[in-house]
Order: C-alpha cells, then sequence, then structure tokens
C-alpha cells in the first residue's frame, strides 16, 4: 500500500449514541442470536448495526437472514454488490456504512478511483453518478476483451439503477428495460432492489445511533 495515499475514513471516530445491550446482560434469546451472528461473521463479529438490532430479538434474526440472503444469496458478483452498497451508503449520508464497504470492495477487485468517484452526501444524484462513476466504469482498463465489455455493461446497467432509485424511489420504464436487457432476468432487478432496501435499513441504523467503523487503512491495498 502506498502510505502517502490513504482512503480518508471518517466514521473511525464516531461516539455511539447506543451500541446494543451489554453481553452480560443479555436475554437468553439475546445471546442466541448473539452467538449465532459471531459464527457466522468471525472476522467482523458484532459491528455496525448489528450491536442495536440486537435489542429486538424479533428484529434482528430477520434482519440477519436478510442480510446473509442479500449478501451471499443472490446472483449477482461480489463487485457488483459492492457497488450497488457504496451507492447507498453515499445517498444516505452513511459514513459507517461507506467506510465499512471501502474494504470490502476493494477485495472485490474495485479499484479506488472508482470508490472515490462516487458523489457522496449532498452532492449524490442520478447525474453526478453518470458523469463520475459511469464514466469512470467505460474508460477502465480491461474492457476492451468481450467477456470484459459485458461485465462493463452489466455494471452500467446496475449503477445507473441504483442511482435512479435512491434518488427518485422508483426507476422509469427506460431504466428498468436498460437494466433487464443487460442483466438478463426480472428476478436481477428484485435482488439489486433487495439489497439497495436492506443497505438502506442499515444506514438509517448506523446514521441514528452513530454507530462507529474501525481503521480500516491496514486492511486495505490502494493501489489495486
Amino acid at each position: 500500500m502506498n502510505p502517502e495515499k490513504k482512503y480518508e475514513q471518517t466514521s473511525n471516530k464516531f461516539i455511539p449514541r447506543y451500541n446494543g445491550p451489554d453481553p452480560s446482560q443479555m436475554t437468553a434469546a439475546q445471546t442466541d442470536i448473539y452467538n449465532s451472528i459471531i459464527q457466522s461473521r468471525p472476522r467482523t463479529g458484532i459491528a455496525g448495526p448489528f450491536g442495536p438490532w440486537l435489542s429486538i430479538p424479533a428484529i434482528a434474526h430477520p434482519s440477519q437472514q436478510l442480510g446473509r440472503a442479500c449478501r451471499y444469496g443472490t446472483s449477482l458478483s461480489f463487485r457488483e454488490s459492492e457497488l450497488a452498497i457504496l451507492l447507498t451508503g453515499a445517498r444516505h449520508s452513511s459514513h459507517s456504512e461507506f467506510d465499512i464497504h471501502v474494504g470490502e470492495a476493494i477485495q472485490a477487485g474495485i479499484p479506488m478511483r472508482l470508490i472515490e468517484s462516487i458523489p457522496r452526501d449532498e452532492e449524490f444524484s442520478a447525474k453526478a453518478v453518470e458523469d463520475r462513476v459511469v464514466t469512470l466504469i467505460r474508460k477502465s482498463e480491461g474492457y476492451g476483451e468481450q467477456k470484459s465489455q459485458v461485465r462493463c455493461e452489466r455494471e452500467v446497467a446496475i449503477v445507473r439503477f441504483v442511482a435512479e432509485l435512491l434518488e427518485t424511489s422508483t426507476v422509469s420504464d427506460e431504466r428498468y428495460s436498460e437494466a433487464k436487457n443487460a442483466l438478463g432476468d426480472d428476478s436481477v432487478l428484485v435482488e439489486i432492489t433487495s439489497i439497495v432496501g436492506y443497505y438502506t435499513y442499515c444506514a438509517y441504523t448506523l446514521n441514528v445511533f452513530n454507530i462507529p467503523t474501525k481503521s480500516i487503512n491496514d486492511d486495505i491495498d490502494e493501489t489495486k
């Protein structure tokens, strides 16, 4: 990693309003879900929105299941999923969500220059995403081959669909048709909409309870 170029994380110094129940004071139901999360997420553990959710087991359990489905149970590649998640965090001004997924995005093969092109907070709009993100995807090296061209068109369709959904809470007939043609099936659009919905829920939780993130720069290689 280039020591002169670090991702400027903003959420690692947040002071949380509420981190969820103390493990020593959890109910049996909370403890069961706590242990389940630890087992399924050995690297990250109880991080992000899971702490507050644990206070209500009837919310925490289905949230965990939906998160697993959106994260690991779709036909999208991890790279495609991470693009959708980063856009969602950017639109909802969730610096914690964005920071959490920068490292995941790098691991999925998204270059830092593409991550940094995503308009955030008040700068977010479908037009800004088109001008910055879509333009950079089309200019990226390696899209000359047929296989890479297919990947490029899929990513462009996903980014446009997600950006319009986030800006307007729906998509136009034109955008829907474009995405379906590029991705092949209506069910893929169900997956993308579900990812945006779930990570919007995560973003709201992180924002309301001001959940901090750990320092991530030691975990990512920004030369990719």
